[in-house]
């Protein structure tokens, strides 16, 4: 039985504002049939009554309700952890546990969230906070009065559970006091009691070396009493992260999702009169049709077209990037609404343009102007699944295979070319050289795959 421990893992998951969902089903393997009497035996014994579940001994999905409305309403109280819940939909919150505790005791109920596998990937939970949330959930246990065999069952399971939960402490950064020693004395100046409580608990975990959270506590109180309050010790939560862009956000309409793919030169800029050459081919990884997405990028030996700056944009919409993959010229200006009802963190550690946008809410947004080619990887630092790819482009000819890997150039002159080809389950892009001829050409291309799927936070530690 471990109800407890996941029960514990779907609270903090919701502290990620979890909200898109994946059906979850629990499977029991048949019973063997009983073997047939053999002549002479005596009868089998009649089967007595089937125990209750743990569900009907919980009293059913009316008190798990009442249960995980107060755990909830508990951790909501307490200081220890309820920073952690600021971009949280609460009542969804409780819909999941009520569904998890519902099926996990063996009521009829299917859980409808998403699973647990990375939703505490760069939380940096520790001790202090996994423990709070546990005597949280024994006070909801205990108003009700929960029997001790019962209460039992769902917290048995917590031991086990915590390493999977909490990080270990050899993966913490903890910040010198001497360092924190600044901010400690701005936050005793502070008037702003929400904003005081922030600044708090931010040098709190600074201490503690949870550097992401941290941070994103500080642009909280950032936010709370303006930032000219507390500019004298930013730099002290945001050393190691990279340049913030903190101009002010603009308002953006929100006009219906963006695709999953924008970019190529053939779309963005069709020749009026087509060259005598076409290339049609696939992209590959290890020989197999391509888990992701990529781009192709062809540049003539001889020279080329220069192509013009975009203008685009890459929204956070159901705590997802679109388009996951972006293909522009350098010099291009890319904004990044949010039209989620959270707040997200788009931010990039990438060579080519390393930058963090910050804390915003829905409708709002910043630009970043990318003037040098390379392949951007953005990440969120609230949400550690999110991420998609800006590549920039100096070739002439580019183009991003569609989910099968194939793709197609339509106008390519005749003549050498270098070929640059990448996929986001490759790692860097691989170079090569064809010959296009009149006419219709072919090419596959095959790379390696490798890449990590999962991005650092904007500290570049590894999300665990």
């Amino acid at each position: 039985m471990r109800t407890s421990g996941v029960l514990v893992g779907l609270v903090l998951l919701g502290a990620c504002g979890s909200s898109k969902s994946t059906t979850t089903t629990v499977a029991t393997a048949p019973a063997d049939p009983a073997p047939a009497p053999a002549p002479g035996d005596p009868p089998a014994p009649t089967p007595g009554p089937k125990a209750k579940s743990l569900y009907d001994r919980l009293g059913g999905l009316p008190a798990i309700q009442a249960v995980v409305a107060e755990f909830v309403g508990n951790v909501a109280g307490d200081a220890r952890i309820n920073q952690r819940f600021f971009n949280t939909d609460i009542e969804n919150l409780k819909k999941l546990l009520v569904e998890f505790v519902c099926m996990a005791t063996g009521g009829p109920c299917k859980y409808t969230g998403k699973d647990m596998a990375t939703s505490h990937a760069g939380m940096d939970l520790v001790d202090e906070e996994f423990d709070a949330l546990v005597e949280d959930l024994v006070k909801a246990l205990d108003k009700f009065k929960v029997p001790e065999k019962e209460k039992g069952e769902l917290l048995g399971a917590l031991g086990p559970l915590k390493p999977q939960i909490v990080v270990a402490a050899d993966k913490l950064k903890p910040v010198d006091a001497a360092k924190l020693e600044p901010a400690v004395k701005l936050t005793a100046t502070l008037k702003d009691k929400a904003g005081q409580d922030l600044m708090t608990a931010a040098v709190t975990a600074a201490k503690r070396g949870q550097l992401s959270y941290a941070e994103q506590l500080f642009s909280r109180a950032e936010m709370q009493v303006g930032p000219k309050t507390v500019a004298s010790v930013a730099a002290v939560f945001r050393a190691g992260a990279p340049v913030r862009i903190a101009t002010p956000t603009k308002k953006m309409e929100d006009k219906g999702p963006q695709a999953a793919t924008v970019g190529g030169s053939d779309a963005d800029e069709p020749d009026k009169k087509p060259a005598k050459g076409a290339l049609s081919g696939s992209l590959t990884i290890n020989g197999k049709a391509p888990d992701g997405l990529g781009v192709v990028m062809l540049t003539p030996k001889a020279g080329g077209k220069k192509r013009t700056a975009k203008t685009r944009v890459i929204e956070q919409r159901n705590k997802e990037f679109a388009p996951h993959v972006m293909a522009v010229p350098v010099g291009s200006t890319i904004s990044f609404p949010n039209f989620d009802p959270i707040f997200h963190n788009v931010f990039s550690l990438s060579k080519p343009k390393a930058f963090d946008l910050g804390l915003y809410k829905t409708g709002e947004t910043r630009e970043v102007k990318v003037d040098k080619p390379g392949i951007i990887r953005l990440g969120c630092n609230l949400h550690a699944a999110m991420s998609a790819y800006l590549v920039v482009v100096d070739a002439p000819h580019y183009v991003i295979p569609g989910a099968d890997g194939k793709f197609e150039f339509k106008s390519l002159a005749p003549g050498k070319y270098k070929v640059q080809a990448w996929n986001e389950r490759s790692g860097d892009p691989t170079v090569s050289e064809i010959e296009i001829k009149e006419g219709a050409n072919t090419a596959s291309l095959d790379l390696k795959g490798g890449a990590v799927t999962l991005s650092p936070d904007k500290f570049g530690n590894a999300r665990q």
